[in-house]
């Protein structure tokens, strides 16, 4: 992104490289047309890896003529350029993008933006999406208009310990080991560079986000550029058909990477190669290689002009394409908009370029001493900062908070939400458990007197607040019962009245932690052992699917699965219940196909499943899925909150009745009971986000602990007999 401004030596000696302006138009090129979502360019993203390359390889000349000149480097005087290079764009791009948020952005979303604000003014946001990307409750997070950013804290965080480096690898090898400065740099450099690249490869096959975000896996990227600076006097003198070569394969390794890697290529690994590889190539042969065609093409007017410009233009052109698309009810523009507001980008870009990147990196403004050029530095650091949690502040004081709730008897069933039950009632027709009315239908008056689609202002009393729903989750997830992604080993955790001859047994995913609010509150009143056995984005279901965070077969799910229904085995408990979602991405073979393409793959993993348990346990529950919301409930009330139908779904886009028929033929046919719950989510048209004073849904498809742990009088309506139905409190 930043690399090295136009009026700096990018070359050994002084001259300069028209080219390199050129591969920094082709590496911002690729990123728009990736971010603009241009058709066949889904691997557009390695337009960072080139940035990198060209970093490393422009500060790294820098540093290495400073020390070759004076034997030292001016470390204030290092960073004070950095700091005029760097950080005016970015500080103005940052509370630009601030405004804009709370502008198109719903209130509750904007807390999360700030944060991510003043992660990036401090140079640490790829630490923070790290965090975010491997975290599975935020990984439902709509993307940061500051997502870009993390690349900014890479390279930050790379020009903060390189030139200190460097200057000691300089000074102390003179003293203790001698030997040529470039044989000494080189040696240091190349082990950075191969260490880094391990810690890749290692990263990428277990930890994919700290592999994508963080340093120590990015730095062998720009090792790699910093090996080409301290050989570039000898690559100037490769014969010039021999650089025009180098740059023309380069340019097409590149532009194939941006073509053949897609979204699902773990990355970075040896996959960043390809990108990395063409971009060395194209900076050793472009100084021998000028005059040459493919020379030629990067210094054209055009490609020179997109290269002077690509740092503001990386800056301003996410928000600018992610902030209007959040506007809308699609969440999403049409391409023919999406490129019309890359050009608005790069008019942004180049009016930044010239009225802000260029008076103060020129000292116009600020002037070129160190001392005030730090201290400016700072100080606008620490002023985006401030800003930032201000934003954030003051976003969160208007979200409604609440009243407080009725005081709720944790020995007791809550209320019904949706009313009583009436004496015999049925379920859904053709379920084979009671409990739950044909979707659409008018259920009796909830309790609190309001029925459960009124329109009018979000409820005083909501459960939970919209100030405090981003922290609402089962407590399995906070006391480490429900598993991560990496873990194999089932962890029993004993809930309800752990002396009980009555075991309940809860399986599944997130779609089944979601019912352990009901279940825990059941397990306390009627006095029963519950076992939960959940882990994060493994179905139960006996059949392999693909996990989008490590690229590839969820084998520990596999695993898991298999030790889950072991010990149910051992223990065989009086009910299993069996939760899960439905939109998974299935593993074929060789290939991936989803639920909907393969639905016979689907129910054979559930009949599996099902025939396993049955021979396990007493009874056996299927949970039907619950309906999902066309948006996120607590942003679009947080915009909405005169209205709470205006974020209410049609039920045609929030159920699936071909799956739920399939899944009550299933159970039947192994014997199990299943339960709908599409009534008690969705009693009317459309399916509210807010029904009677709960909220239902704290993303597009979990349901909230209130709102769970109230529908537990119905859940225990409609388990079978001798724990629900005729003999149910």
């Amino acid at each position: 992104m930043s690399g090295v401004s136009p009026d700096e030596p990018r070359s050994p000696g002084s001259e300069f490289r028209p080219e390199l302006e050129g591969l920094r138009a082709v590496a911002v090129g690729l990123v728009l047309l990736y971010h603009a979502g241009f058709p066949k360019f889904e691997g557009g993203y390695v337009g960072v890896d080139v940035f990198f390359v060209l970093s490393g390889f422009l500060i790294t000349g820098l540093i290495v003529r400073e020390l070759r000149s004076t034997g030292r480097i001016d470390l204030p005087q290092f960073y004070a350029r950095r700091a005029r290079r760097l950080l005016p764009a970015a500080a103005v791009a940052l509370a630009g993008t601030l405004v804009l948020s709370v502008i198109f952005l719903p209130p509750l979303r904007v807390p999360d933006v700030a944060g991510d604000a003043a992660a990036a003014s401090l140079y640490v946001s790829n630490m923070r999406f790290a965090v975010q990307a491997t975290d599975y409750l935020a990984s439902d997070l709509a993307p940061s208009p500051l997502l870009h950013f993390w690349s900014l804290g890479v390279e930050e965080q790379f020009y903060l310990f390189w030139p200190a480096l460097l200057l000691a690898v300089a000074t102390v090898g003179v003293r203790f080991r001698g030997g040529h400065l470039d044989r000494r740099l080189g040696r240091a450099v190349v082990a950075v560079t191969g260490i880094s690249f391990l810690v890749s490869l290692f990263l990428t096959s277990v930890a994919e986000p700290w592999a994508f975000f963080s340093l120590p896996a990015r730095a062998w990227e720009l090792g790699l550029g910093a090996l080409l600076a301290l050989g570039a006097a000898r690559l100037a003198t490769l014969p010039r058909r021999a650089g025009g070569a180098l740059v023309a394969a380069g340019l097409v390794l590149v532009t194939l990477a941006g073509l053949i890697l897609t979204q699902a290529t773990p990355f970075p690994g040896t996959a960043a190669l390809l990108p990395t590889g063409g971009a060395a190539l194209v900076i050793a042969g472009g100084a021998a290689g000028a005059g040459t065609l493919p020379v030629r093409l990067l210094t054209l007017a055009p490609m020179r002009f997109l290269g002077r410009i690509s740092y503001s233009l990386y800056l301003w052109h996410w928000p600018i394409l992610v902030l209007p698309a959040a506007a809308t009810t699609e969440g999403q523009l049409p391409l023919p908009a999406r490129l019309a507001l890359v050009g608005v980008s790069i008019a942004v870009a180049t009016a930044s370029q010239r009225w802000v990147e260029d008076p103060i990196r020129k000292g116009r403004f600020v002037g070129r001493k160190v001392g005030r050029t730090l201290a400016l530095a700072g100080t606008t650091s620490l002023i985006v900062a401030l800003l930032a949690v201000s934003v954030g502040t003051a976003a969160e004081a208007s979200l409604p908070h609440g009243v407080a709730a009725a005081s709720d008897d944790p020995n007791a069933l809550p209320v019904d939400p949706l009313g009583s039950l009436a004496p015999g009632a049925s379920a859904h027709p053709g379920s084979s458990a009671p409990g739950s009315s044909a979707p659409g239908s008018s259920p009796t008056p909830a309790a609190s007197g309001r029925p459960p689609t009124a329109g009018g202002p979000v409820p005083a009393d909501l459960q939970p607040s919209l100030a405090t729903v981003k922290d609402d989750a089962p407590i399995i997830y906070a006391n480490g019962c429900h598993l991560d992604q990496r873990t194999v080993e089932p962890k029993v955790c004993l809930f309800g009245d752990t002396s009980s001859p009555t075991t309940v047994v809860l399986i599944g995913d997130s779609h089944a932690a979601q019912w352990f609010p009901a279940l825990a509150r059941l397990a306390t009143v009627e006095h029963w052992q519950l076992v939960s056995l959940t882990k994060s984005a493994c179905t139960p279901a006996d059949v392999t699917v693909y996990n989008s965070s490590f690229k590839r077969a969820y084998t520990e799910c596999d695993t898991w699965r298999a030790k889950a229904f072991d010990l149910i085995a051992t223990e065989h408990p009086t009910l299993v219940v069996m939760a899960m979602s439905r939109s998974y991405v299935l593993v074929d073979g060789s290939s991936t196909t989803t639920v909907a393409k393969r639905p016979d793959l689907w129910d054979a993993g559930i009949a599996a499943s099902l025939a396993r348990l049955s021979g396990a346990a007493d009874h056996v529950v299927l949970m039907g899925d619950t309906p999902r919301s066309s948006v996120d409930p607590p942003a679009c009330l947080s915009e909405h909150l005169d209205d709470v139908l205006a974020c209410a779904t049609p039920s045609k886009n929030a159920i699936d009745p071909k799956r739920t028929a399939d899944d009550r033929a299933l159970a039947e046919a192994a014997g199990a009971t299943f339960i709908d719950p599409t009534s008690w989510v969705c009693p009317t048209e459309p399916c509210p986000a807010v029904i009677g004073s709960y909220l239902v849904l704290r993303d597009s498809h979990h349901l909230t602990t209130p709102f769970s742990t109230a529908l537990a009088r119905r859940l225990l309506a409609a388990l079978p007999p001798p724990l629900g139905g005729s003999s149910g409190g």
